[in-house]
């Protein structure tokens, strides 16, 4: 009898609620658009096909599997080549009229990911690697498949500009509109599946995903305090070791760093030279040479007449990149009544760098190209980072003052387009971290753990169907096609269930005395209950 329809997550809810569908233990919140993921329970069977040579069909040996169970807080390792039997963590009734299916559960190669090492690529990143879970902290990557080819992708768009090519069945954690409404947890959906309800309406975006928290990058020994060159990429003379501003409080909190600070020029009262430790000369050859001086650093680091953020500043702790971006701010940042903080540049790797710093720090920022003008003359490009901060960003006491750090924040993006785009080669990984959550790009984006099937760990059911009428746990068909062992621990997701309505009840649904029902009520990972071939089974 074929399946009429695939029911979605609504008629889901409502037969469950009625108990024409029994999931025990019950979760709401594992429900997605047209099924329900199930959790990995603790039962494992184990082949030891070295007892026989051959698997005989009509005459099925016994005993062939040994069976292990795991505790909650356990785990359970399934080593390359290996194929295991395990279960559900929940019994599934069906009524007469509904069948399910179970099936078991990639990002562009050159995809950007940040490490507590510096930046890779989705394609560079192996076993043992480190990565950034959403709440900014390393996490181990456990599993990666091979390049994968072939498949349909998407370019997935976010509000703040930022742009991400995975396959279909990529996964993201995503906050529906139902979900922020209701203030329910978030869902787990496939690039597919964002792209099929992307709005609500015309013009409301559906999915929105979280911003991650500051990433904890190790400190760093910085050639140069970060404040200090925060304010003199701000306010600095690109060609020396001054500073411009009508500010006292800048200048203090540079000395305060331990840079001397005096006026520059009496022709210039508003330049201030700083971090002067006097020439040096060349014992030998008599010319002035570089020494600690803040210009010598300025020029050994790079900077002079190059002004930019160097890596290692980006990839500081915490501390030391709040504390260059308050330099940035106290020079050449503003902050409007509403507490919208904007960095501005003509220099488009600056910005691009300024959105980096920013973002790290768990701040949404997006760039504005605009015209500069200057008494109405267009004098080219210029480029607004703009950001609305909860969390102070300024020193200086009259911006500080400006600032909203009270009331409502959005702390997280939009998707606000998923387009067809070429296929390319991606690739998938694994993380240690039990959400499955890592950042990926220059905008420290959180995206979801790859399926399972694609980390070379294979699941499927027993039976490709759940019959109507069958009730108990599901056993499952798991094999590691990866060249590496791969933990598996009860209570992650393993699988999803869809149901599907018959045109008709079953008139023998599963159970009933006429059917052999070999598995109905089973509880554990079941090994075969096959009797033979078609004769003797008559």
């Amino acid at each position: 009898m074929a399946p009429t329809s695939v029911l979605s997550d609504g008629t889901i809810r409502r037969l469950v609620e009625k108990g024409r569908i029994r999931i025990d233990p019950w979760d709401p919140t594992m429900v997605q658009p047209a099924s329900v993921d199930l959790r990995l329970g603790g039962s494992f069977r184990v082949f030891h096909n070295h007892r026989i040579q051959a698997i005989d069909l009509d005459a099925p040996p016994k005993d062939l599997t040994e069976h292990v169970v795991v505790a909650d807080d356990d785990h359970f390792v399934i080593h390359p080549g290996e194929f295991v039997l395990g279960s559900t963590a929940e019994r599934v009734a069906l009524p007469d009229d509904v069948v399910a299916r179970i099936e078991g559960k990639a990002l562009a190669l050159d995809t950007p990911i940040p490490t507590p090492d510096g930046w890779t690529t989705m394609e560079d990143l192996a076993v043992g690697d480190q990565v950034f879970d959403a709440w900014g902290q390393p996490t181990a990557v456990v599993a990666a498949t091979e390049v994968l080819t072939g498949r349909e992708c998407r370019e997935v768009v976010f509000s703040d500009g930022t742009t991400i090519v995975a396959d279909v069945d990529h996964q993201w954690e995503s906050w529906t509109k139902t979900a922020r409404a209701r203030k329910r947890p978030p869902s787990i959906l496939t690039t597919a599946q964002i792209e099929r309800t992307l709005k609500i309406g015309a013009q409301e975006y559906n999915h929105h995903v979280a911003q991650c928290d500051p990433v904890s990058y190790p400190e760093r020994a910085l050639p140069i305090d970060p404040y200090v060159l925060g304010a003199w990429i701000g306010d600095g003379t690109s060609a020396a070791a001054e500073i411009t501003t009508v500010d006292e409080s800048i200048l203090a909190e540079i000395a305060r760093a331990g840079y001397a600070v005096a006026p520059a020029s009496r022709a210039r009262p508003l330049s201030y030279r700083l971090g002067g430790e006097g020439r040096t000369r060349d014992p030998i050859s008599g010319r002035y040479c570089r020494n600690g001086s803040f210009s010598s650093i300025l020029r050994d680091t790079g900077l002079m007449m190059n002004k930019h953020i160097p890596r290692v500043y980006l990839e500081a702790s915490v501390e030391q990149r709040r504390a260059l971006l308050d330099g940035l701010m106290d020079t050449d940042g503003y902050v409007d009544k509403l507490g919208r903080c904007e960095l501005t540049t003509v220099r488009a790797h600056l910005a691009e760098q300024y959105r980096e710093l920013i973002a790290s720090l768990g701040f949404k920022a997006v760039i504005a190209v605009k015209t500069a003008t200057l008494y109405g003359k267009d004098c080219g490009l210029k480029y607004d980072v703009t950001f609305t901060p909860h969390e102070p960003v300024f020193r200086l006491p009259r911006k500080l003052a400006r600032q909203k750090l009270g009331g409502r924040f959005y702390f997280d993006r939009a998707i606000v387009d998923v387009r067809p785009v070429d296929s390319v080669p991606v690739r998938c990984i694994q993380v240690a971290h039990p959400w499955g959550l890592f950042l990926a790009s220059r905008s420290f984006i959180t995206t979801h753990n790859s399926s399972l099937g694609r980390l070379g760990l294979v699941v499927h059911a027993t039976a490709g169907f759940v019959d109507p009428g069958f009730e108990g746990s599901l056993t499952l068909e798991i094999a590691n096609f990866n060249s590496v062992p791969i933990v598996l621990r009860p209570g992650k997701p393993i699988a999803q269930l869809s149901f599907m309505t018959l045109d008709a009840p079953a008139q023998r649904p599963y159970g009933h005395p006429e059917l052999g029902s070999h598995y109905h009520g089973q509880a554990d990972a079941t090994e075969s209950r096959y009797e033979g071939g078609p004769a003797r089974s008559r």
